[in-house]
């Protein structure tokens, strides 16, 4: 017959294991670990964000007669499964008068090969397909989409 003691030590051994894989955080189960995290946006087109540009018309959400945009700030968000969601968020002035706030958002995958880092994303919607190559350091993701750069920082 177990003692008290013994029944105690004996449910404490089974119960502890089973405790610690509870708190298992599952987005860092994966081939991406290393790198899964948010990263904000500090380089837009070549230049440190907020920063303005001008557009021709229909080219961007908010400016169907053409304007200006200021890119304020973003995030890309890499998950330990290869997807990865970035939020781009911009205030517009449109030359016809009106204003307002918007943001571009793209999901897809991206792949890490050592320092050499490419993110996909089918098109969507009026969205078209996107395909860069950049790289990825420490806490930085730099890549060039369509001949402009940017800078991502943990």
């Amino acid at each position: 017959m177990l003692t008290r003691k013994a029944k105690l030590l004996l449910s404490l051994s089974v119960a502890t294991p089973i405790l610690f894989a509870a708190c298992v955080d599952n987005t860092l189960i994966g081939p991406y670990r290393d790198v899964a995290g948010t990263y904000q946006l500090t380089i837009f087109s070549g230049a440190t964000v907020p920063v303005t540009f001008p557009y021709a018309a229909g080219t961007l959400t908010g400016l169907p007669n053409g304007g200006t945009a200021t890119w304020t700030d973003g995030t890309m968000v890499l998950n330990s499964n290869g997807t990865f969601t970035e939020r781009n968020n911009y205030d517009y002035q449109d030359n016809g008068g009106s204003s307002g706030s918007e943001s571009f958002v793209s999901t897809g995958t991206f792949t890490v090969n050592g320092t050499d880092f490419t993110l996909s994303s089918p098109p969507v919607g009026q969205v078209q397909g996107r395909f860069a190559t950049g790289t990825i350091q420490f806490d930085r993701i730099n890549y060039i989409e369509q001949n402009f750069a940017f800078e991502y920082m943990r």
